[in-house]
C-alpha cells in the first residue's frame, strides 16, 4: 500500500503528539444567483473521476455548502436547484489536505440545461495562509537524488537547510528540533520531543503515492 507523507513545520513545539490530523482535502464554497443573492438548498455533488464516487451536500442558510473526506485526484463538481440551469465544471486538481474554494453561480431556467465552466479554478488556496509543495511519487523518482529516501527531497525545498545534529535533520525556516512535524497517512511518526522520524518508510521514495511539504 503506498502511502501519504506530510511534513509540518510549526511556529511553536508540538502541542501534543495525539493531536488529531487528516490527509482528506474538502472543498467549499458560496452558490448564488446571478443577482448574487444567495441560494439555499442547492445541491452539490463532488465526483472523484477516477473512481466515479459521489459526493454530496446541501447550501446551507448563508448559501455555503462543504464537501469534505476527499482522497488526492481529480473531480468534477455539480450543482443543481429548482429554477436554475445545473451547474458543471470539471478538471478539478484536489491534493492531499487542501481546502480548495470553489463558488457556484447558477443561471436562471430550465433544470434540465446545464452550463459547463470550462476555466481553470484556481490553483491556490484562498481560505488557508500556509505554503506548501505536493509532489507526487513519480515526480520525485524522476529528481537527480543520489538515494532514495525523502529526506533529500525535503532539503530541495527552499528555507529547509540540514541541521548539524544527528536527529531532525532538517529546519524549516530556523525552526528549533522540535517545532516540525511529520505524518503518514495522517499519523505522527515524530517522537514528540526532539522531530525524529520513527519510521523507516521515509527512507524509501517506492513507500509513498505523494509527498506533501507546508511551511
Amino acid at each position: 500500500m503506498r502511502r501519504n507523507l506530510i511534513i509540518l513545520a510549526i511556529a511553536l513545539a508540538l502541542v501534543s503528539s495525539s493531536q488529531g490530523q487528516t490527509t482528506f482535502a474538502s472543498i467549499t464554497g458560496l452558490v448564488t444567483d446571478p443577482n448574487g443573492a444567495v441560494i439555499v438548498g442547492a445541491t452539490v455533488t463532488v465526483t472523484n473521476l477516477a473512481s466515479n464516487y459521489r459526493y454530496t451536500a446541501t447550501s446551507n442558510g448563508a448559501g455555503y455548502y462543504t464537501v469534505g473526506q476527499l482522497l488526492e485526484g481529480q473531480y468534477s463538481i455539480e450543482a443543481e436547484a429548482p429554477g436554475f440551469k445545473k451547474f458543471l465544471q470539471k478538471g478539478l486538481s484536489i491534493a492531499n489536505q487542501e481546502l480548495r474554494r470553489i463558488d457556484v453561480r447558477l443561471q436562471v431556467g430550465d433544470v434540465a440545461t446545464t452550463v459547463e465552466v470550462k476555466g481553470s479554478a484556481a490553483l491556490i488556496e484562498t481560505e488557508k495562509a500556509r505554503i506548501s509543495d505536493t509532489k507526487t511519487a513519480e515526480t520525485i523518482k524522476d529528481l537527480p537524488l543520489n538515494t532514495r529516501t525523502l529526506w533529500n527531497f525535503v532539503g530541495q525545498n527552499p528555507s529547509i537547510v540540514t541541521a548539524a545534529s544527528s536527529t531532525a535533520t532538517r529546519r524549516f525556516s530556523g525552526s528549533r528540533n522540535n517545532q516540525s512535524d511529520a505524518s503518514v497517512d495522517g499519523i505522527t511518526i515524530s517522537n514528540g520531543r526532539d522531530g525524529t522520524q520513527i519510521t523507516p518508510l521515509v527512507n524509501y521514495v517506492e513507500s509513498m503515492a505523494e509527498v506533501r511539504v507546508e511551511l
